[in-house]
């Protein structure tokens, strides 16, 4: 006697779709070249989380995915200034240098302000 359930009776977080298998639908193959895999797989990963919980059936997961897609990506995109033009005003700003990156990722985390530390005591401004 087999101790499993039929499948119509399983939970519906036990059928949770596989997150290949959605990518791999046909029908989202438009939105992932459109919006990115990155970003469609983001919105499979919800959905699914919606199936286990019950709130959409595992049949429905990618009509609910076409549903959650934003109608358009982001309209920034990487690309080569190519134009001869050195500040170009329809290629948005120049490109930072490798001392102003590294500036604003030592500004993105904690930093010494106004602190000495090799003293421990409160530095001087503007140093």
């Amino acid at each position: 006697m087999s101790t499993s359930a039929p499948a119509d009776r399983r939970s519906p977080a036990r059928r949770v779709p596989r997150t290949d298998v959605v990518l791999a639908a046909d029908a989202l193959a438009e939105p992932q070249h459109r919006l990115g895999r990155a970003l469609v797989k983001e919105v499979v990963t919800g959905v699914q989380q919606r199936v286990r919980t019950g709130e959409v059936a595992p049949e429905d997961v990618v009509p609910e995915v076409l549903a959650a897609l934003p109608a358009t990506a982001a309209s920034l995109r990487p690309v080569l200034n190519a134009t001869g033009v050195i500040l170009h005003t329809n290629l948005g700003r120049a490109p930072l240098s490798a001392a102003a990156v590294e500036a604003l990722a030592a500004a993105a985390g904690t930093t010494d302000v106004e602190l000495d530390l090799a003293t421990g005591a409160r530095g001087r401004r503007g140093r």
